[in-house]
Order: C-alpha cells, then sequence, then structure tokens
C-alpha cells in the first residue's frame, strides 16, 4: 500500500502510519525538528517538511451550517382547579 508512511526519531522507526495520520501529527505540533519521514518501499528518508511539500494534502470537507434553532419553549401545564364541593 502507497499511502502508508515511517517516522524516524531518534534513531528509531516508528509506523506504519497512514499519510493522513502524519499530516494529523504536524496539525497537532507532534512532529519534532528532527523527525524524518519515508514512504513504504523506499530507503530514502525526508525531513518532514519537505515532505509536507511533496505529499498531495487532502482536499477541505465542506461543511454545511444550519441555523441553530431554539428549543420549543415548554408550556407549563395549567393546574386543575379543586372545586369544593
Amino acid at each position: 500500500m502507497k499511502d502508508l508512511v515511517y517516522l524516524s526519531r531518534s534513531y528509531v522507526e516508528f509506523g506504519p502510519f497512514a499519510k493522513k495520520e502524519i499530516l494529523d501529527f504536524q496539525k497537532r505540533g507532534l512532529l519534532t525538528a528532527t523527525d524524518y519521514l519515508r514512504d513504504e518501499g523506499s530507503d530514502s528518508w525526508v525531513h518532514y517538511q519537505e515532505w509536507l511539500t511533496v505529499v498531495p494534502m487532502p482536499a477541505p470537507k465542506l461543511v454545511k451550517k444550519t441555523a441553530d434553532k431554539a428549543p420549543a419553549a415548554k408550556v407549563p401545564a395549567a393546574k386543575k382547579s379543586k372545586k369544593a364541593a
């Protein structure tokens, strides 16, 4: 599978990770200046910042916003009056 990536940190190899996971790591600030990545099947390690410039970025998801509807107000039930007999 070509979408898998290995991470090298301090000469220790981790993975495989999906490319989406690596992009998420970067977004969350989990990658460090000493991290290197290589695609599955490749022997070449690339600094993660260089890897980010060549990996295709996923298209942003379009989210349809809907107007927030206020919950319907509950009307208290009328109290039944007791008729004096």
